[in-house]
């Protein structure tokens, strides 16, 4: 009990750092936002200790299927503070080198195409400032390729048994706690419908990033300026949930085709 509620605190104090430092690293964000954000971190945090200070599950998938959780949260972590950083740069008006910037450029030559949503976001987000449209086209572009390598690694680890995920006495009540049933007659073939919806929202996510930057442009702008603030959680959020459907897409797919005959998954 007590290790449990210990290591439901480091995640919740893990997991209040990553959202308030945006806020903190920023250039220029008014006191009301971080107020805001502080406020954020206080009611997510709470979440996460209630999740994982109590054995029984609530909505956290794969909970214990270690580290399946801590990449994603690995993953979220990089798609915050990359943005943040590259977006920060621009607004206190130097250059950054490095690898991100590099690695940004390569990925703009390969999403700036005809009628890209990628490059369509980044120039909703900024409005008509023209160097944070270009901060903006650099941190979609590096997520995305950060966020495909993390997808590849996780199927790659998965597939090849590099990490024997789903393997025998598999949990699906306490790693799959939003399933309603657990009846084993249908639960592979139900076990690869998710992977397939999940597939396909992950597919989905992308053509509808300009509609949702649009809305939320026009619901938080102030100014005909959106909130770089606002605008690098929405490029995060963005990438991350392609990455996350994807990886539970691979990752029901796997468990489907590990427990075909269904005699060593825990139900119950």
């Amino acid at each position: 009990m007590f290790l449990r509620l210990t290591g439901a605190t480091v995640r919740a104090v893990c997991v209040a750092c990553l959202i308030m430092l945006p806020a903190f690293l920023l250039f220029g964000v008014s006191q009301s936002s971080i107020e805001f954000t502080r406020i954020l971190a206080t009611i997510v945090s709470i979440f996460v200790m209630y999740e994982y200070g109590f054995s029984s599950p609530s909505l956290i998938e794969f909970r214990f299927a270690a580290p399946y959780n801590r990449i994603r949260f690995l993953l979220l972590s990089v798609l915050v503070l990359a943005p943040t950083f590259l977006v920060g740069y621009t607004l206190a008006g130097a250059n950054m080198v490095g690898f991100l910037p590099t690695i940004a450029d390569k990925g703009i030559a390969l999403l700036d195409f005809t009628y890209s949503p990628f490059m369509v976001v980044a120039e909703t987000l900024s409005g008509e400032n023209e160097s944070l449209q270009a901060a903006f086209a650099q941190a979609i572009a590096f997520n995305t390729i950060i966020m495909f390598a993390c997808i590849t690694s996780f199927c790659v680890a998965i597939y090849l048994n590099l990490w024997r995920f789903g393997g025998s006495g598999f949990n699906m009540w306490q790693n799959m706690p939003t399933y309603k049933s657990y009846e084993t007659k249908t639960l592979q073939e139900r076990l690869m419908n998710s992977a397939f919806a999940s597939l396909l929202i992950a597919c989905l996510i992308p053509l509808l990033g300009p509609t949702v930057a649009e809305v939320i442009f026009v619901n938080f702008a102030e100014s005909g300026q959106l909130a770089p603030i606002i605008s690098i959680w929405c490029i995060a959020f963005w990438s991350f949930f392609q990455g996350v459907f994807f990886m539970r897409a691979a990752a029901l797919a796997k468990i489907a085709i590990n427990h075909s005959d269904k005699s060593d998954l825990v139900t119950a």
